[in-house]
């Protein structure tokens, strides 16, 4: 997590602060963020492409997962506002994606992790091109499937080295392809019914000002006494 966004966080809730650096914050990050949505309309597709070329060579099956499925599913294309890739694949398939994609010129720039081995929360931001793609682990029990994500939560010092786990739970029976982007991509079987558990009911209408922890009812948030995520950031 870069320095602006420590320096934000840290003082949120101060008054004078507000008032002093918001206009600045909003203004860099705005910037930052319109550079990242042109840099993505450019090379989204080419990192697509190139990240199916390693995964393939390398016999491991990805999907198309979060924003990216929800964009190939409703829009037939990217979303506007995206300005990243996300995808799903094993946890067992962790070692093998990290030696493939850094081999291939893939950067890790993030990574959370609960424990040493990860296996109770794991996920990846890799970048190549200048886009960046979050890889989400995602492990098998009796309701579907499961991957881990992450945010950041106040402690009495205000930490943010220890980020919340949450668990969000998806209905699986399995891949079948599409066409998207000139491409045979992976998604789940019943789409629809895995991108309603991610994003509701009315997820084919699109929603500026969707609430993942009003709509979303397949999120379980660990408490912080029973489980934490450690972040690295190589930016």
């Amino acid at each position: 997590m870069n320095l602006i966004h420590r320096l934000a966080f840290r003082y949120k809730d101060n008054l004078l602060a507000k008032v002093l650096v918001r206009p600045i914050y909003r203004m860099l990050i705005e910037r930052k963020l319109s550079r990242k949505k042109k840099i993505f309309r450019q090379n989204a597709k080419l990192l697509l492409e190139k990240i199916k070329e390693v995964l393939d060579a390398n016999g491991i099956s990805f999907w198309l997962e979060f924003g990216t499925l929800l964009g190939a599913y409703r829009e037939h294309g990217f979303i506007k506002h995206d300005c990243d890739l996300d995808i799903g694949l094993f946890f067992k398939n962790t070692t093998i994606v990290y030696n493939a994609l850094t081999k291939a010129g893939f950067k890790l720039i993030r990574e959370f992790k609960v424990g040493d081995d990860g296996i109770d929360g794991f996920e990846q931001t890799y970048e190549y091109a200048g886009v960046s793609i979050d890889v989400f682990y995602f492990h098998k029990d009796e309701s579907g499937i499961y991957c881990n994500s992450f945010s950041p939560f106040e402690d009495e010092n205000r930490s943010i080295s220890l980020f919340q786990v949450k668990k969000i739970t998806v209905p699986y029976k399995g891949l079948t392809q599409i066409l998207f982007e000139g491409m045979m991509l992976n998604v789940p079987i019943e789409t629809d019914k895995y991108l309603q558990a991610h994003y509701g009911a009315n997820f084919m209408i699109p929603n500026k000002h969707f609430d993942y922890r009003k709509e979303a009812t397949n999120i379980y948030y660990y408490p912080h006494s029973e489980r934490v995520a450690y972040f690295q950031s190589w930016e």
